[in-house]
């Protein structure tokens, strides 16, 4: 063997060894619904069965507009195979408050307003040195940060009464 051939089978063999420190990352686009007016909310989730690092990505539409948005995510894995030690959570490079990592984890964001449209990125590691079936869910709540435009349009026609009022008594 030639050593252009030794340096390539080298090569393939670090690729081949070092494919299995990462889990397979998600991308996922998921729909917000409810008949709450215009509060909408969804539910999330993934299973991880490859070991190691992982990096999830959840797009949530329709979510363009500003918004008070909470959200939580959670596992619990009593064995290596199925636990997920979370790093970090965020939707849109807003933080999400992160338990120590165990047996159980869990996540949340509260009552925070963000810029849509709203996508949640989820950094973790399956803990299993071999086969893994490691899952995590979650759920997401928004509700409109700015007023609509009539709630504008009854906030100064309700000024404009009181206005109104004030002059009266005054002329009386």
């Amino acid at each position: 063997m030639t050593l252009r051939a030794l340096s390539s089978i080298a090569l393939a063999a670090a690729l081949l060894a070092s494919s299995g420190a990462f889990a397979e990352d998600t991308v996922q686009n998921v729909n917000l619904g409810g008949d709450a007016g215009d509060i909408l909310s969804a539910h999330f989730g993934v299973t991880h069965t490859q070991p190691g690092d992982f990096v999830d990505t959840y797009n949530f539409s329709p979510t363009n507009g500003s918004w008070f948005v909470d959200s939580s995510l959670v596992t619990i894995g009593w064995y290596n195979a199925t636990n997920i030690d979370f790093y970090a959570a965020e939707i849109n490079g807003h933080a999400m408050t992160m338990t120590p990592n165990g047996t159980f984890e869990y996540g949340w964001l509260i009552n925070e307003p963000i810029m849509g449209p709203l996508v949640l990125t989820v950094y973790g590691s399956t803990m299993s040195d071999g086969l893994a079936s490691a899952s995590y869910a979650g759920t997401i709540n928004i509700a409109p940060a700015i007023p609509e435009p009539s709630t504008y349009g009854m906030l100064l026609g309700g000024m404009g009464v009181l206005a109104w009022l004030a002059r009266r008594r005054q002329a009386v």
